[in-house]
């Protein structure tokens, strides 16, 4: 018996004997190699990376101030990042801007040397690439705001039945009961205005109203911080919701006027294709009977 447990003690101390020596002169394998070298690789350009940036927002700040970029330009630029969320800042837009119209140049005058009538017009590239940033951006805000529009009168009808039925409710649980209908942008805001009602409802209210400053959002903002003030202003809210319906049926309208629009010139166009089909038509039939009789 003794014997079997020396033999076990003698077999416990040569395995770990064994295991940690093997754990010194084991080798890599390529796998894990390629990781390490991986994650090296990864590492390195992301350092190369935060380097470029950083000098990058240094220059841009520095040459920014020669630039022509007023506080009051810097600030609506912001305005309009802020409302985009974009992770950009206005001297990199201003950046943009510069060398858009820069290469603009360049084309032009390589125009100018293939065709000098061209080239003058060419010139007209610069102005446009020194808009076109803003004017996308501003075209995106537009259509964000229209996007929003669509859906608040719906997202107001829902709070105005709620509101008219019980005092004793919480802005939060309409808006949650919304989300599900609204559509992108919307919910986006309803998600940020979610948010912001953590920390108080006219504290959301104030952000929402700064965040969207549409005539409608501002009103629908004024009428809830009043109420939240304990003031029943029910009829006010009875007033908006009919402003909001008459301006949705107006926004249909013009919708399908637009449309009727649309659709006059698709048949004007067809009629023309098809008028320009028959004037062809008989032109050929016309040359191969004279050729018939000639």
């Amino acid at each position: 018996m003794i014997g079997l447990v020396r033999l076990a003690a003698l077999g416990a101390i040569s395995y770990l004997s064994v295991t940690l020596i093997f754990t010194f002169i084991k080798p890599i394998s390529r796998k894990r190699k390629k990781n390490t070298r991986d994650f090296l690789k990864k590492a390195k350009n992301q350092q190369q990376r935060e380097k470029f940036y950083y000098f990058r927002d240094i220059i841009l700040r520095k040459f920014a101030v020669k630039s022509l970029l007023s506080d009051l330009k810097r600030e609506e630029y912001k305005n309009i990042i802020s409302r985009l969320d974009l992770r950009i800042t206005p001297e990199e837009l201003r950046a943009q801007q510069i060398v858009l119209a820069l290469c603009a140049v360049m084309i032009a005058l390589l125009v100018m040397q293939i065709n000098p009538l061209l080239g003058y017009l060419s010139f007209l590239g610069p102005i446009i690439a020194w808009m076109y940033p803003i004017d996308e951006l501003e075209r995106k805000v537009e259509q964000k705001n229209t996007n929003i529009l669509h859906d608040f009168p719906s997202f107001y009808s829902m709070l105005y039945y709620q509101y008219s039925r019980s005092v004793d409710i919480y802005l939060a649980d309409v808006v949650r009961d919304f989300l599900p209908n609204a559509n992108t942008d919307m919910q986006e805001e309803l998600g940020v205005l979610l948010d912001n009602i953590e920390y108080g409802e006219e504290y959301a209210l104030k952000q929402l109203k700064k965040r969207v400053p549409l005539r409608y959002i501002i009103k629908f903002c004024d009428i809830m911080q009043t109420r939240l003030n304990g003031y029943d202003n029910v009829s006010q809210m009875a007033y908006l919701k009919n402003e909001l319906h008459e301006a949705r049926i107006r926004t249909l309208e013009d919708e399908l006027k637009s449309r009727q629009h649309k659709n006059i010139r698709v048949q004007f166009g067809l009629i023309i294709v098809l008028a320009v089909y028959v004037i062809i038509y008989f032109y050929y039939q016309f040359m191969d009977a004279i050729k018939i009789f000639s």
